[in-house]
């Protein structure tokens, strides 16, 4: 299969119709105020997302049936959305039940897509699928009452295949996070880490063994899940479990949304995590240019303050971008160390070919298998 099927999710491409299967995060929740609306890109197709007056989140089509306007230029009320320019008025369904300049009504023969939606970890799921949406999967270890949960959504400028392949190498840390390897005292040493992978029931499950003796394990869940147990944080945190989702945008950009989970409760983490989104926010504005700016010769790494931004991140964003927006695959010689890597593409190529060929996708489940532990905050 071509490595081309991987990396275009529009509604009518291989990818998307598989991604489509399964609940994509869209938003973070406290993103959304009660009563605004935002227009959203996903995988190539334009929504509107607003939250009611109730404090319910709906997702419908991006423009009004009437002349076609964009809708999130309108207003929320109640639970419903009515459109900027004239005045039609839709429900969380999409039906149309208002319209103003009609001397006889027609709204009831009038509706817009919707999709269903529903808020899980501080995050808006959206299943826009055809058919019945599945369950929605949950996590239990992020359900944990002595956690708070810091929730973020990072615009990066590359294919969202980038970073999933990213997900499965171990072998990068070593060199594209080296600055503060050491500093946040890791498991990463030098050396040659001994590295085995295998299919689970969730997606990949993957063992390494370092030369300092320490065996680690990460999991990986189809089709974009990434979950990291125990990531170095800061000081105050120490270490935290991560779920990323990594969810396209368009061919060239994607969202890496963010959940982690934090030993701080109550006014302490709420206080930790209000600091960090301001944080996180300038850096948001600084990242792509700082990434193009390197990228293009005009900046090296080594000029960038490692404390005005999430430095792991930045390393990252360089690396996989560094590919390509979208990366050359047929180019690569992939190693040993890319074991990983190879299993997940060939997983994704059986999936894919299984979607072209109207057969059943694998049911991927998630079990709570991976038990975390909690440093004393």
């Amino acid at each position: 299969m071509d490595f081309s099927e991987f990396v275009h999710t529009g509604p009518a491409t291989l990818a998307g119709r598989f991604l489509r299967r399964f609940w994509q995060p869209v938003c973070c929740s406290h993103e959304l105020a009660a009563g605004k609306a935002l227009p959203i890109r996903i995988m190539d197709e334009e929504f509107t997302l607003y939250r009611g007056d109730s404090g319910t989140a709906y997702l419908v089509g991006n423009r009004c049936a009437h002349r076609g306007t964009q809708l999130s230029a309108g207003w929320v009320e109640g639970d419903c959305i009515r459109c900027f320019y004239h005045g039609w008025k839709y429900d969380g369904t999409g039906q149309c039940i208002e319209q103003p300049a009609e001397a006889e009504s027609f709204a009831q023969k009038v509706q817009i897509p919707s999709y269903p939606v529903q808020e899980y970890l501080g995050l808006i799921f959206a299943y826009l699928g055809e058919g019945d949406a599945p369950p929605l999967p949950h996590y239990p270890i992020f359900e944990n009452p002595e956690i708070s949960l810091d929730v973020a959504s990072l615009r990066r400028i590359c294919n969202y295949f980038n970073n999933i392949d990213n997900s499965l190498d171990n072998a990068h840390v070593r060199f594209v996070h080296r600055r503060h390897r050491d500093a946040a005292q890791d498991h990463v040493v030098l050396g040659d880490p001994i590295i085995s992978v295998e299919e689970s029931e969730w997606g990949v499950r993957r063992y390494v063994k370092y030369p300092d003796g320490k065996d680690l394990t990460f999991f990986f869940g189809m089709p974009n899940i990434n979950f990291i147990n125990g990531q170095v944080v800061d000081p105050v945190i120490k270490r935290a479990d991560v779920m990323v989702f990594k969810v396209p945008v368009d061919d060239e950009n994607h969202i890496h949304f963010e959940v982690r989970a934090i030993a701080l409760t109550g006014e302490r983490g709420q206080k930790w995590i209000e600091e960090r989104r301001a944080l996180r926010a300038k850096a948001e504005q600084d990242r792509p240019e700082l990434v193009r700016a390197i990228l293009a010769g005009k900046l090296r790494l080594s000029d960038i303050d490692p404390h005005r931004i999430d430095f792991v991140m930045l390393e990252d964003e360089l690396a996989q971008t560094g590919q390509g927006a979208i990366a050359a695959r047929a180019n690569e010689h992939l190693g040993r160390s890319d074991r990983g890597v190879f299993l997940l593409r060939k997983i994704w190529e059986r999936e894919l070919r299984n979607v072209a060929e109207g057969k059943p996708i694998k049911a991927w489940v998630y079990r709570p298998e991976m038990v975390p532990t909690y440093p004393e905050a």
